[in-house]
């Protein structure tokens, strides 16, 4: 593995010397309002943040290894239909074909809220099913552990193409056999993005090395909280809504267990503590109450009323930068940070379906997408997708001084979140999670409120209903 890391590391100085920042679409054939520009000269924060990535790269061991997954033959492909069919839930994985791929592609979109069933319907029945579909990682495992999917052996390509890639995004895409079936081009390690100006009103401080302690620890962020609150008189809190907290419960990625084990629901002791900072956060009032995806909750990314938003670098480019209205007032006032915990969100995996009939044209796109250099390269550099799923490239960002984002001021986000991806372990992610997390939401939403009056009471009931589910 030290070969691998020389080599990671001497592809990244030569793509950082050879590459120039570009300006490109935003995945859904549009341009973009704000990109994320490499600024001239790096703050001083994010060259203390560089000198720290560069010192820890030698030091992990991510880049995959072919070894450690059932490799089959690889076979030879050709194209049996006339043209690809790709299904989605939004315009962001076509766009990213049309742009970085010269297949070409008929595609069917599908609202996210009905994209499972309608997949499952075509899968099962075979009648317009897709060459290529893409899934998140929620509910990746469900594709990959059936056998509606495809291994990417069965595509052509070999595992040895993929040793750039973190290894948790190949923990997800292998299935039971530990057979890879799926493709990611990003990485989604999470921090917490935090407005100066609120930061500097309510804290006093406003740069990411005095703003960093506020969130080092869930006691740290407690009482952040509480002084964000009583400071501003209960005008701006910590977050918009306890969900912000909750994906780093939700996507923790130091997990020690899945939520079934040898056939019985577990609650992994980190999910205890969520009702514990849940329930304080209730009842005193410390957040504002917003779900996520609503209008408050949006507007707490420009009003300056919310103090953070928790999440990975797509929540910033997609969400955050962009605006209400395609660039948001405040952009250049945030700042990025570590969290209490390591968490991810998110990521993208395509697979070809099994009823594929264009096999070189699908491994095509999966190679153009998440395989070469120069898109995942341009894809971190504009904002379309901030850390991509390259060892080599991120951590030649992660250690470029002139590498900056705009939307945080010209920080280098790569620096500070290099290392999280690093750590990233997927191994307890389950075919039902998705489903799982619904009834433990229903059940934390019901403790929050009252409804249930203890932690105990709390964890029978979900634990019943999931055994209601039959999936144990």
């Amino acid at each position: 593995m030290k070969t691998k890391k020389i080599i990671a590391l001497m592809l990244s100085l030569a793509m950082v010397l050879g590459v120039a920042a570009a300006c490109t679409d935003d995945g859904n054939g549009e341009t973009p309002a704000a990109t994320n520009g490499t600024t001239p000269a790096a703050t001083e924060q994010a060259t203390d943040a560089s000198e720290d990535a560069d010192a820890s790269v030698a030091e992990s061991d991510v880049v995959a290894d072919a070894s450690a997954y059932t490799e089959l033959a690889i076979a030879d492909v050709t194209d049996e239909g006339d043209k690809v069919l790709l299904y989605g839930w939004n315009d962001e994985f076509p766009g990213l074909v049309t742009n970085y791929s010269s297949v070409e592609f008929d595609q069917e979109i599908t609202e996210s809220n009905t994209y499972q069933t309608k997949l499952d319907q075509v899968l099962a029945s075979g009648e317009d099913a897709p060459d290529i579909f893409v899934t998140d990682a929620e509910w990746t495992k469900k594709y990959i552990n059936s056998d509606n999917t495809l291994a990417v052996n069965d595509l052509g390509i070999a595992y040895s193409e993929l040793s750039d890639m973190y290894n948790y995004t190949l923990q997800v895409a292998a299935d039971d056999n530990n057979v890879i079936k799926g493709l990611c081009w990003q990485a989604t390690p999470c921090g917490i993005f935090y407005n100066k100006t609120v930061a500097q009103e309510t804290l006093g401080v406003s740069e990411p090395e005095d703003v960093a302690p506020f969130f080092a620890s869930w006691d740290a962020v407690l009482e952040t909280a509480r002084t964000v609150n009583e400071v501003s008189g209960g005008e701006k809190k910590i977050v918009a809504g306890i969900d912000d907290i909750g994906n780093a419960f939700k996507f923790n990625a130091n997990r020690s267990q899945g939520w079934v084990t040898n056939g019985q629901v577990t609650i992994d002791p980190v999910f205890e503590d969520y009702f514990e900072i849940g329930k304080t956060f209730k009842d005193e009032g410390l957040t504002f109450e917003a779900g996520a995806w609503g209008a408050e909750w949006y507007a707490g990314m420009e009003n300056q009323t919310v103090l953070s938003y928790w999440g990975p670098m797509w929540l910033s480019d997609f969400c955050m930068n962009m605006g209400a209205d395609g660039t948001n007032p405040t952009k250049g006032d945030w700042g990025l940070v570590l969290g209490p915990c390591d968490f991810y969100w998110g990521g993208t995996w395509m697979m070809a379906s099994k009823y594929c009939d264009m096999k070189a044209s699908v491994a095509q796109i999966m190679r153009d997408i998440a395989l070469n250099p120069d898109t995942l390269d341009t894809l971190a550099r504009t904002g379309a997708c901030s850390f991509v799923n390259s060892y080599s490239i991120m951590s030649g960002l992660a250690n470029d001084p002139t590498y900056g984002i705009d939307y945080l001021g010209g920080q280098n986000a790569a620096a500070v979140l290099f290392e999280k991806a690093n750590d990233i372990d997927m191994s307890p992610l389950g075919i039902n999670d998705q489903q799982i997390w619904s009834e433990f939401s229903n059940v934390f939403n019901s403790y929050l409120s009252g409804e249930i009056t203890t932690v105990a009471d709390a964890e029978d009931t979900f634990i019943a209903n999931v055994q209601e589910l039959g999936i144990v």
